[in-house]
């Protein structure tokens, strides 16, 4: 993917929920892929130190749970679901500082609401002082309080797009569990244009995904580059090297780029 590099630039990196827990299991942890996951991030920035925003997705951490809420629309079972996630949030931060990195966890709940269906987000300054510090900001998929709804899902994909645009990212990257984007015969398709995704047919998650899977990722990706002039990359991220692939400028990262000029 040619990218536009620019000094002290911000590498945004998304990691599915798929790739860090077992989302046909309510509360699984895939612990060997965070640990690697955390290595490989590590290895990277001390490699090529640069500004990196992280996003996680919720997995079996958050979207079961949400699923419930949105079922019963109680006020309990919104909080079950946010609990979670911070518990799987936890585990990402720790995992990171334990392979030396600084990283802090801002959590959604506490920084972004909805507002009559308009999300406001109060969370840039945080974001922007722990940049500076040299801290790796770890956000998450979470519910965020609503002022007619009481509670609204937030994807980790909405996060991707707003610090995207925001700190104006160099490179953006969502890592799943599968190697890109496929067509209607299982093939990676290896270019989107925002243009041709009005017109694709993608299918879902196999499994319980509140937030849209991957015909929202897309959909939202490609509003990112046509809206900022932000290309990211689909990629694998449950294969070895991959995130170390991305955060190095590595061009033979294979994956689905999202938002290419023809």
């Amino acid at each position: 993917m040619k990218e536009h590099r620019r000094a002290e630039e911000v590498y945004v990196l998304k990691i599915g929920g798929s790739v860090l827990t077992e989302k046909g299991t309510v509360r699984r942890v895939r612990k060997e892929a965070i640990k690697r996951i955390s290595e490989e991030i590590a290895l990277a920035l001390s490699t090529a130190p640069k500004k990196l925003i992280l996003v996680h997705g919720a997995g079996s951490y958050g979207h079961p749970q949400a699923k419930v809420y949105l079922e019963s629309r109680e006020v309990k079972d919104a909080l079950i679901t946010h609990e979670a996630v911070k518990e799987l949030n936890g585990m990402v931060v720790s995992s990171l500082m334990e392979f030396g990195l600084n990283a802090m966890p801002i959590h959604p709940l506490s920084g972004v609401e909805s507002k009559g269906g308009e999300i406001k987000y109060k969370i840039k300054e945080q974001i922007e002082m722990a940049l500076k510090m040299g801290i790796v900001p770890v956000l998450h998929g979470d519910v965020i309080l609503d002022e007619k709804e009481g509670f609204r899902i937030l994807s980790g994909d909405q996060l991707v797009v707003y610090v995207s645009r925001e700190f104006k990212a160099g490179r953006v990257g969502v890592g799943t569990d599968v190697d890109g984007v496929l067509n209607d015969e299982g093939e990676v398709i290896r270019r989107i244009t925002s243009a041709e995704v009005e017109e694709m047919s993608i299918e879902g998650s196999v499994h319980v995904d509140v937030t849209g899977g991957m015909k929202e990722k897309v959909f939202l990706l490609a509003k990112l580059a046509s809206e900022s002039n932000v290309p990211s990359i689909l990629f694998n991220a449950s294969k070895e090297s991959n995130i170390l692939k991305f955060l190095t400028g590595d061009e033979n990262l294979f994956g689905t780029v999202i938002g290419y000029k023809k």
